[in-house]
C-alpha cells in the first residue's frame, strides 16, 4: 500500500508532458528538452498567479532575453539569460519569499540548473550577474504592469534602471512558442 507521501510517485521523479520521466533529485541532462521546458515555463504563472492577468515565466524570460538583446549582450549571455528559469519547468516557480525558506528545495534548483547547463551549454553561474540584473530589471516592470494595486516599496527598487518594455501577456502557447523562437535564433538546441 502506498502512503499519502508516495501516492502517484515513482521515487524522485516526474512524467513530463513529453511522455517520459525527469529525476528531480538526479537530474539526468539527457532527459531534459526544450519543447518541455518552453510547453511547461508556458503554462507557469509568475508572482503564484496573484497578478491582474495571465503572465508566464517563458514570457518573462523571452523579455528578459529581449533587454539583454538591446544592450547588444553576445549570444552566449543571450542564452543564459533565455534559460535562466528553465529548472521551473521540472520544479515549479516557487515565489522569492517562500523559496527562501525552503533550502532542500534551493538544492534541488541548483541540481536541475547544472543539468541544464550541460544539456544546452549554457553557462548559468559565470553569467550570473547578468541574469540577475536582467531578471531584477524585468522584475520592475512586471510589478508595475501587473500589481498595479500595489503600492508597498520593494527593497532596492529605486536602485533597478528603468526599462521602457511592454509585456504581450501571450497564451500558454503563444508564450512557448516565441520562448521556442528565440531559443533557435540563438542556436539552443531543441533536443531528441
Amino acid at each position: 500500500m502506498q502512503t499519502p507521501d508516495s501516492f502517484g510517485t515513482i521515487g524522485s521523479t516526474i512524467k513530463v508532458a513529453a511522455g517520459h520521466y525527469v529525476d528531480l533529485v538526479n537530474p539526468d541532462p539527457a532527459t531534459l528538452d526544450l519543447e518541455t521546458i518552453a510547453a511547461a515555463l508556458g503554462k507557469l504563472c509568475r508572482f503564484g498567479g496573484h497578478t491582474c492577468q495571465f503572465y508566464s515565466v517563458a514570457e518573462h524570460s523571452w523579455m528578459c532575453c529581449r533587454l539583454a538583446n538591446y544592450d547588444e549582450c553576445p549570444e552566449e549571455v543571450m542564452r543564459a539569460v533565455l534559460l535562466h528559469d528553465a529548472a521551473e519547468a521540472y520544479l515549479g516557480d516557487i515565489v522569492k519569499p517562500l523559496k527562501l525558506l525552503l533550502p532542500e528545495y534551493c538544492r534541488l534548483e541548483e541540481r536541475m540548473e547544472r543539468a541544464i547547463m550541460e544539456r544546452f551549454d549554457v553557462d548559468l553561474v559565470g553569467h550570473a550577474d547578468k541574469i540577475r540584473a536582467y531578471d531584477r530589471q524585468m522584475l520592475k516592470v512586471e510589478r508595475n504592469a501587473l500589481l498595479t494595486e500595489d503600492n508597498e516599496p520593494w527593497a532596492d527598487f529605486d536602485t533597478i534602471p528603468d526599462r521602457n518594455v511592454d509585456l504581450a501577456f501571450y497564451s500558454p502557447i503563444q508564450a512557448a512558442s516565441r520562448f521556442l523562437s528565440v531559443a533557435a535564433s540563438l542556436g539552443v538546441e531543441l533536443g531528441e
